[in-house]
C-alpha cells in the first residue's frame, strides 16, 4: 500500500471489482427475492442498508446475487404502500360519507383484531366466555332487530290500520347502518389485505418460480440504481469493513448451529534432528506464512478433483469429488474507520490521512484487494486489517448414476452453506493458527414456497391467501393511515438526510461497516433434518484433515520444524474436537458434537467438594 506523505491513499492495491456476467437467479437467489414480499421486516432492512446508506460495505453473497433482491424490495415496498393508501382512501371516504359509521367501525376493528390474534386453545373457559360475550351479544342484537323488522312488516300487512310503524321506523336505519358497517369491514379488509397477498403470490410465481429468469423488476432511477450497480460488482469482493462483533458477516456466526473454532500454537526454534535440509540446500527455508497458505490452498483444491497439483494426480472421478468448493481471501477490518490525519508510524515521518479500504473519491469502502498486498498483509499479523483463507462450500448433492451413466438420480441440494476461515501469523519464532467454522442453515420454509405457488390453480391461490391474510383482515385497515404516514415520511427523511449528509471522507471517523446479510436474516433457526447435520459435521473434518495434514508437510518437512507437539494438538482436534490443558477432570466425560454431555462430579481443586452441575450443549 503505497503512502503518501500528507496525503490519502491512492488505492494502487484495492479496487472495486468487476461486473459480474448476468446468469438465472439460482434457488437461493428466488427464495432470497421471495422473502423481501413476505417478511416486512426483512425488506425494510434491505432499503435502509443498500439504498439509504450508500457509504456501507457490503457482506459477501456466498451462491446468490443480491441485485435482484433489492430490485424486489423495491416493487415489495410500492406494493405494500399501495395497499396502506388504498385502505387509509377508504377510510377517509367512510368518514365524509358516514361520520357515524366511524367511531363503531374502529371499535369493530379493534375487536375483531383481538378475537383473531388470541390463543384460544391456552385460555381458560370463563377467560374465551368474556372475550365471545361482545360478539354473541351483538350479533344477539343484529338478529333482534332483523326479527323485529320482519315483524314490523308483517303486522303492517295484517293490520294496515294499527300503529305499527314506530318499531319499524327505528329498527330500519339501525339495521342498514350495521349491514353497512359490515360491508365495509369485509370490503376494506378483504380488498385490501387479502387481495394484496393474492397479488403478491401471483407475482411469486409468475417471476420467481423453477426456471425463473432475468434480473428481476426494474430498478427504477436514482438511489435504487445506484445501489444495485453498486451491490452487484461489491458482493462478490474479498474485503468486507464489519459492523458488530462478527467479522464474517454473510457466512455465519462461530457461535450459531455447526460453527466451530480452534487455534494452535507451536514454537519454531525447534529443529527436527532427525531430518535433513531439502535436497540440493544447505540450509532450511524460513517459515513462511504466505507459503504456508499456499500449500493449504493446494491441498483443498486437491479435493474438487479437477487436476491435482502435487505430483500430477489425474483428476477425481465426478462421484468422489466435493462440488461447489471455493477458495479466495477473506480481508476484514472493523468498520468504524479512522481518517483524520496521523502518523505512519512512531519511528517515521510522514502522515496519512484517510483510510486504505476507503475509496477517496466515491466514499466508498473498495470490494477487492490484489494479491500483492495479501501478502503483506499475512506477513504483517499485528496490522489492524487482518487476512483469513476462506473456504466455503454449498453443501449439495451429485447426479447419481450407475458405470454406464444412466442416471439413478438428480443431484438434490441441501442449501447448507459451509465456510471455513484459517489465518495464520508468524511472530516471535511462534506460529500462531486459528480455524473458524462457519454455517448458514437453510432458508426458512415459508420463503420456499416460490417452488410451489406455479402449480396453484386460482382457487387455491385465493385460498392460500385468505388463510395468510384473515388474522390481518380487522387490524390491517385500523393501522393502514399509521403506516402510511411513517413509510412516506421514512422516504422523505431518508430521501433529506443523503441529499444534505457531506461526503463520508471528510467525517475523521466514519462508520462504513456492513450491518447486514440477506442471507443470514432468512436463515432458519437450525438444521431442519439430521442429514444436514450430519454433512455440516463430514466436510468440517475433511477441511480440518487437509488444512493440518498441509501445515505438518509444510513445517516438518519443508522447514525442518519440529512438529511433534502440532501433530498432538492435531490429534486430539480430529478425534475428540476438545483440547484441555491444565488441571484434572475425574469422573465421565463424552466429547462430541450433538448430545454431547460431560459430568463433572469431582474436581481436583476441592477435595470432597462437589462439581458443577451437567453441561449439555
Amino acid at each position: 500500500m503505497s503512502v503518501q506523505t500528507g496525503e490519502r491513499t491512492t488505492g494502487a492495491f484495492f479496487d472495486h471489482g468487476v461486473v459480474p456476467e448476468p446468469r438465472p437467479p439460482g434457488d437461493l437467489t428466488r427464495y432470497l427475492c421471495a422473502a423481501v414480499y413476505l417478511d416486512k421486516r426483512i425488506c425494510d432492512l434491505v432499503i435502509r442498508e443498500y439504498v439509504h446508506a450508500p457509504d456501507r460495505a457490503v457482506a459477501p453473497s456466498y451462491g446468490f446475487d443480491l441485485d435482484p433482491v433489492i430490485r424486489h424490495a423495491r416493487r415489495s415496498r410500492l406494493l405494500r404502500l399501495a395497499r396502506d393508501g388504498g385502505m387509509t382512501v377508504a377510510l377517509l371516504v367512510l368518514c365524509v360519507t358516514a361520520p357515524l359509521l366511524v367511531v363503531p367501525g374502529l371499535m369493530l376493528f379493534a375487536y375483531g383484531t383481538l378475537l383473531l390474534r388470541v390463543r384460544w386453545r391456552g385460555l381458560a373457559r370463563w377467560r374465551r366466555t368474556v372475550l365471545a360475550l361482545p360478539a354473541i351479544l351483538l350479533l344477539g342484537a343484529l338478529g333482534a332487530v332483523m326479527l323485529g323488522s320482519v315483524l314490523s312488516n308483517l303486522v303492517d300487512e295484517l293490520a294496515p290500520d294499527t300503529v305499527g310503524d314506530a318499531g319499524g321506523g327505528l329498527f330500519l336505519p339501525l339495521v342498514a347502518y350495521l349491514l353497512a358497517l359490515g360491508l365495509v369491514v369485509t370490503v376494506v379488509g378483504a380488498l385490501g389485505v387479502i387481495g394484496h397477498l393474492a397479488v403478491v403470490f401471483h407475482l411469486l410465481g409468475r417471476d420467481l418460480g423453477p426456471g425463473a429468469s432475468g434480473p428481476g423488476p426494474g430498478a427504477g432511477g436514482g438511489r435504487f440504481r445506484r445501489a444495485v450497480e453498486h451491490v452487484r460488482v461489491a458482493q462478490n469482493g474479498n474485503v468486507t469493513l464489519f459492523a458488530g462483533d462478527n467479522p464474517f458477516l454473510g457466512a455465519g456466526h462461530p457461535d450459531g448451529p455447526g460453527g466451530r473454532a480452534w487455534s494452535v500454537v507451536l514454537e519454531l526454534d525447534r529443529g527436527a534432528s532427525t531430518l535433513g535440509p531439502p535436497e540440493g540446500s544447505a540450509t532450511y527455508p524460513p517459515v513462511d506464512p504466505v507459503v504456508m497458505h499456499e500449500r493449504v490452498s493446494e491441498r483443498l483444491a486437491e479435493m474438487r478433483g479437477d487436476g491435482g497439483t502435487r505430483d500430477h494426480r489425474v483428476p477425481l472421478p465426478g462421484n468422489e469429488r466435493v462440488t461447489g468448493l471455493g477458495i479466495d481471501w477473506h480481508v476484514v477490518a472493523p468498520g468504524r474507520s479512522t481518517q483524520r490525519p496521523r502518523p505512519v508510524a512512531a519511528t517515521e515521518n510522514g502522515t496519512y490521512q484517510g483510510h486504505p479500504l476507503i475509496d477517496a473519491v466515491s466514499g466508498r469502502p473498495y470490494s477487492r484487494e490484489a494479491q500483492e498486498a495479501i501478502e503483506a498483509l499475512i506477513r504483517h499479523p499485528q496490522a489492524g486489517i487482518r487476512c483469513f483463507q476462506r473456504v466455503t462450500i454449498g453443501v449439495q448433492g451429485q447426479p447419481v448414476r450407475v458405470r454406464d451413466g444412466r442416471l439413478v438420480a438428480p443431484e438434490d441440494g441441501q442449501e447448507v452453506g459451509l465456510s471455513a476461515f484459517l489465518y495464520l501469523a508468524v511472530e516471535g519464532r511462534m506460529l500462531y493458527g486459528q480455524f473458524t467454522v462457519t454455517v448458514l442453515p437453510p432458508v426458512r420454509p415459508e420463503f420456499r414456497v416460490v417452488d410451489e405457488i406455479p402449480g396453484w390453480g386460482a382457487p387455491k391461490l385465493f385460498w392460500k391467501a385468505f388463510t395468510a391474510g384473515r388474522p390481518h383482515v380487522f387490524h390491517a385497515p385500523l393501522t393502514a393511515p399509521l403506516r402510511v404516514w411513517r413509510a412516506l415520511w421514512g422516504m422523505a427523511r431518508a430521501a433529506l438526510a443523503n441529499d444534505l449528509a457531506r461526503h463520508p471522507t471528510r467525517d475523521l471517523v466514519h462508520d462504513y461497516g456492513a450491518r447486514i446479510s440477506v442471507r443470514e436474516l432468512a436463515a432458519d433457526a437450525g438444521f431442519p433434518t439430521l442429514l444436514q447435520e450430519y454433512d455440516v459435521e463430514k466436510y468440517t473434518r475433511l477441511i480440518e484433515r487437509r488444512v493440518n495434514e498441509a501445515l505438518l508437510d509444510y513445517l516438518g518437512t519443508e522447514c525442518g520444524i519440529d512438529v511433534s507437539a502440532y501433530r498432538a494438538q492435531a490429534g486430539v482436534i480430529l478425534n475428540q474436537g476438545v483440547i484441555m490443558t491444565g488441571g484434572t477432570v475425574s469422573g465421565q466425560m463424552a466429547v462430541g458434537g450433538r448430545n454431547a454431555r460431560i459430568d463433572q462430579t469431582r474436581s481436583s481443586g476441592a477435595p470432597g467438594g462437589r462439581g458443577g452441575p451437567g453441561i449439555n450443549p
